[in-house]
């Protein structure tokens, strides 16, 4: 054998070794050489922001019924009804003034929290009581997009009896500022990319919970108050957008300065035509449905407020797109107990 003929032998030999001994190859006695190493199976993230969409989605989409009437409540206490479970998340102090008979206690900033929530009855029509129905409104939105059957009673305590005593704070007066209203539409094409979720979870319940206690971390009011929204309108603070979540034909009736108009069953999928660099007031009738809103778009990342009272504390003048709303000496002053 001359010598090229011998190299040649040689490096054929030692690249077959080479290949037999590299990782992710293996003999095959009718193919040779072949690739048996798995390639990484990618790992999707979760993303809590679509899936919190949905689930906002799931119940703004299937009729809710965002409350329900202390005459309501009324008949199912006095009947002893199961199917119904009571819950007061106002303060611990105030809930020991006085409550409805059967209520649980769980504070408002606990919403979110295990104990809290393992307290809660799947199987039941899930009852939140607060002090006027706001707070109520936004809990309602934190447990029914955790799966929850839940519904605020309307204008909360204040709603089952006018007494500032047991309520625990000062009971609305019904009277409306009379602010104006306009009917010109305020629109805008304009879409922006929504806040990224700084948290990072692994599931729908995850993201919910962590999403609320942020929330609440950051120290903020639920509400703002109409007189509050008129300095903000009559000196055209553009750091400020407000968005009024009423019906289309009550909108174009009468709205705030400004206010451009997104119902309220339709947040989750025009969330993008808010400016998130922008503090959004949410208002609607009375205040119930602009606090699951207002809960909603704080949940993702916005900094947003809803008008207590909504438009029945800025003008209640029907005629003028303004709305009646409550009326304290209409109160049926239901018992409680301590």
């Amino acid at each position: 054998m001359n010598y090229k003929r011998w190299m040649l032998v040689l490096v054929t030999g030692v690249l077959a070794l080479g290949l037999m001994a590299a990782p992710g190859y293996a003999a095959d006695k009718t193919s040779g050489m072949r690739p048996v190493a798995k390639r990484p199976v990618a790992v999707k993230t979760f993303n809590a922001r679509a899936a919190m969409i949905q689930a906002a989605n799931k119940y703004f989409k299937n009729s809710p019924v965002p409350v329900i009437s202390a005459a309501d409540v009324h008949t199912a206490v006095l009947a002893k009804d199961a199917g119904y479970q009571i819950v007061d998340v106002r303060a611990a102090g105030a809930y020991a003034l006085g409550h409805i008979d059967g209520a649980i206690n769980i504070p408002f900033t606990t919403i979110a929290d295990d104990a809290s929530l393992a307290q809660l009855d799947p199987a039941k029509i899930i009852v939140v009581v607060c002090y006027t129905g706001e707070t109520a409104s936004m809990t309602d939105m934190v447990w029914s997009m955790l799966g929850y059957n839940a519904r605020a009673m309307m204008y909360g305590m204040s709603g089952w009896v006018a007494d500032k005593a047991i309520v625990g704070i000062d009971i609305p007066s019904g009277k409306a500022a009379g602010y104006a209203t306009v009917t010109r539409p305020t629109t805008s094409h304009k879409t922006y990319r929504a806040p990224k979720l700084k948290g990072r979870y692994a599931n729908l319940a995850a993201a919910v919970k962590g999403q609320t206690k942020a929330y609440f971390a950051k120290g903020l009011a639920p509400v703002i108050s109409a007189a509050d929204v008129h300095k903000i309108v009559v000196t055209k603070n553009r750091h400020y957008q407000i968005v009024s979540v009423r019906q289309k034909a009550d909108y174009a009736t009468g709205h705030i300065k400004g206010a451009r108009n997104i119902v309220w069953t339709d947040m989750a999928d025009q969330m993008t035509k808010l400016d998130p660099r922008k503090t959004t007031i949410v208002y609607c009738y009375t205040g119930n449905t602009g606090a699951q809103d207002a809960m909603f778009l704080n949940l993702m990342g916005y900094k947003t407020y809803n008008i207590m009272s909504g438009m029945s504390a800025w003008n209640n003048n029907p005629a003028v797109g303004g709305f009646v709303g409550y009326d304290p000496a209409l109160i049926a002053n239901y018992p409680t107990v301590k």
